[in-house]
């Protein structure tokens, strides 16, 4: 009687262990800036924890860099000459680096959308002289600022950038959280049809918005590929909704460690 018993307690252990095995086989693989983990309070973000990170001057004695899997570097911005009334780009942000091993945006912050056929040559000649320093050059980010009731202009000039950027180039842009608002179709059409995707920011300065939730429930609606903008130090609780949500593809976080500086241009 005893020896069946045993029997029997062996076989319920095997069926647990094979059924324990299945269910881990069965669970969607997620990438470690998406399955970020579930807190119902707002935790601090620590860079340590995601592999996307923003880089506006010179940071890269940062430990957790050397892991990091995507970088948005600044390389320069976008201004208006008053007087002359031109255009002007003004190169910012860190020399060339080469970075093999990291997947690369360059970013551009704009200050209007007068851009100038010399403007965009000077910035798809900073996208190749970083490509042809051995890097993995992704594309142009621009950052602009534009206000939700501006942002069919903004669709348009978008629309002209891509036509004048190498197909090699993929485009993305960041974004305002009130943009979850967009309600012309026209605009969204012509979003879709030209950038890759876009940046929502959850913070202003170096400070968490503190009713982001309320604005990205309403992002999905917006069916553009989107990533989550994060400030270091700053708050974050991620909605549990988000890694259900095909078009969300991570995060990117703001690193606060030095300020922009102005570098030399390369011919």
């Amino acid at each position: 009687m005893s020896l069946q018993i045993i029997k029997y307690s062996r076989l319920f252990s095997i069926l647990v262990f094979i059924n324990i095995a299945l269910c881990a086989a069965c669970s969607p693989a997620q990438s470690e800036d998406i399955a970020q983990p579930q807190s119902q309070t707002a935790q601090r973000v620590n860079a340590q924890q995601y592999s996307s990170f923003w880089i506006w001057g010179n940071i890269s004695s940062a430990a957790y860099l050397h892991h990091a899997k995507e970088l948005y570097i600044l390389q320069g911005e976008m201004n208006w000459d008053r007087t002359k009334r031109t255009p002007v780009f003004i190169p910012q942000g860190i020399g060339i680096l080469q970075k093999p091993q990291q997947k690369i945006w360059l970013v551009i912050r704009s200050h209007h959308l007068n851009w100038s056929e010399a403007n965009v040559e000077m910035v798809i000649q900073r996208l190749q002289q970083w490509k042809n320093a051995s890097n993995q050059i992704q594309g142009l980010q621009i950052d602009f600022d534009a206000k939700t009731q501006n942002l069919q202009q903004y669709a348009v000039f978008l629309q002209n950038i891509r036509r004048q950027l190498p197909q090699e180039y993929r485009l993305s842009i960041t974004g305002l959280m009130d943009w979850t608002n967009i309600k012309n179709p026209n605009t969204l059409t012509l979003l879709r049809q030209n950038i890759d995707e876009i940046a929502i920011q959850t913070y202003r300065g170096s400070t968490t918005i503190t009713n982001y939730s309320a604005y990205l429930a309403k992002v999905a609606q917006l069916q553009l590929p989107y990533k989550i903008g994060l400030v270091q130090h700053g708050q974050w609780q991620a909605p549990k909704y988000l890694a259900q949500d095909p078009n969300f593809k991570g995060y990117v976080v703001f690193l606060l460690r030095s300020k922009p500086e102005t570098i030399p241009q390369n011919n």
